[in-house]
């Protein structure tokens, strides 16, 4: 009795912090004034405010806000303003490592995904986090857990070259593994060691009864990249896409390779039949992936929260592609009230 008060207990406090986290993104939000920007817009756009002139990014955030949806708000909020709130990313530490998919599982921090596909010819590891200690000491040990060989691993797939991610890789290649990444992202980590080691767009690896597509996707960094593969739920199939960043830095021509970035992803995804999304950093893109995959022991059964159906993902894209145009909007106006002082 005194043991199912136990975790009662724990379970309604992790709700009760879920539901502060998801509260603060909707308070966040409101205090941003993107919420009211957005109900005045319209008066707004007709005739402006006084002597001040219609802003000429309004209808393009009303457009995204539409394509929206409650999972999705953090990333409107995130990527519909220049500056967007600095908003929770998780607390660092290593992650519950657990299954998501009969052939495909998380072993990542709170923060930063690193993430493990079962093929019929060994391992697939994404990403490595933040450096050699922690790739030893939460991936390893992680892939055990879940009944993983870690020296299964035939491939280790960096998403581009953000320490975050690629930090881990030279305990990997310190064990003969191959590692593949984009010639771009190469680059700062020190060049391709052969040109096997090198993705490219539309390049399609297959390991036994499995298939990784790979997409170039500059914007967050030159060389980001993302996958394409199939994953199971108990036996039905579904095809994931993970994509390696979707945040460009601050300036226009970073944005507008995004938005050409995009494009090309959300075409390919529609094509390929793309289901289901993972992001490295689930906390500041979509809130209800973030919280299935920390918290392994509050799934319900037969209920995957990572499966968003293929017309969600065209709308998230939509959604992502529309607020990168609003911010280059944001840029020049900004440039062109800077350059009039």
């Amino acid at each position: 009795m005194q043991n199912s008060k136990r975790v009662l207990g724990s379970n309604i406090i992790k709700r009760a912090r879920r539901g502060v986290f998801l509260a603060g993104v909707l308070l966040t939000l409101q205090l941003s004034g993107v919420l009211n920007a957005l109900q005045l817009a319209p008066a707004a756009q007709a005739q402006g405010r006084g002597d001040r002139a219609p802003d000429p990014s309004l209808p393009l955030v009303q457009q995204a806000f539409k394509m929206s949806d409650a999972r999705y708000l953090i990333s409107f909020s995130r990527y519909c303003m220049l500056d967007g709130p600095n908003t929770a990313n998780g607390k660092g530490d290593a992650a519950t490592p657990s299954q998501l998919f009969d052939n495909f599982y998380y072993v990542g921090r709170t923060d930063v995904g690193a993430w493990v596909l079962k093929t019929s010819d060994g391992l697939v590891l994404f990403d490595t986090l933040n450096n050699p200690d922690e790739a030893a000491n939460i991936v390893v040990p992680g892939m055990r857990k879940l009944g993983l060989d870690p020296d299964q691993i035939k491939l280790v797939v960096l998403t581009h070259s953000h320490n975050d991610h690629s930090g881990g890789m030279p305990y990997f290649r310190a064990k003969g593994v191959r590692v593949m990444v984009s010639e771009a992202d190469w680059g700062p980590l020190r060049g391709a060691p052969s040109p096997e080691s090198i993705i490219h767009d539309g390049q399609v690896v297959k390991f036994g009864d499995t298939s990784i597509t790979f997409l170039l996707i500059p914007g967050h960094t030159p060389g980001t990249i993302a996958a394409v593969f199939p994953v199971f739920d108990h036996g039905q199939r579904h095809v994931a896409v993970l994509a390696g960043g979707i945040g460009p830095p601050g300036n226009v021509d970073a944005h507008r390779t995004s938005i050409g970035s995009i494009a090309h992803l959300s075409a390919v995804a529609k094509q390929a039949g793309v289901d289901v999304f993972v992001d490295p950093h689930e906390a500041i893109i979509d809130t209800t992936a973030w919280g299935y995959i920390m918290h392994p022991e509050e799934r319900k059964p037969n209920q995957n929260d990572l499966i968003i159906g293929v017309d969600r993902f065209q709308r998230f894209t939509g959604m992502l592609s529309t607020c990168m145009q609003a911010r280059v909007v944001m840029y020049q106006q900004k440039a062109s009230t800077d350059a009039a002082r």
